[in-house]
C-alpha cells in the first residue's frame, strides 16, 4: 500500500464535508470518529470538534492534517 503524504495546508471544507459524509454514511458515530481522531493525536475537544463539523469554526491546521489522516485510515481499512 502506497504511503499518503499529508499537505502542509489542508482545506478546511473539505476536510469538513469528507467527515460529515463520514458520519452520514452512520458507520461511526461523532463520538466514534472523535475518539479515532483523539487517538491519532488530535488536540480539539469534542465540542470544537463538533463545531467544526457542523461548519461553525475552524480548526487548527495540526488537528485538520491529523483528522484527514484519520478519514483515510477509517475509509481504507
Amino acid at each position: 500500500m502506497a504511503e499518503r503524504k499529508v499537505p502542509d495546508v489542508i482545506n478546511q471544507e473539505t476536510v469538513r464535508r469528507e467527515a460529515s459524509g463520514v458520519l452520514a454514511d452512520g458507520e461511526f458515530s461523532l463520538t466514534d470518529l472523535w475518539i479515532e481522531f483523539f487517538a491519532r493525536g488530535g488536540m480539539a475537544g469534542i465540542e470544537e470538534f463538533e463545531a467544526f463539523i457542523q461548519g461553525m469554526m475552524p480548526v487548527e491546521n495540526s488537528d485538520l492534517q491529523i483528522l484527514d489522516v484519520t478519514l483515510v485510515e477509517l475509509q481504507n481499512p
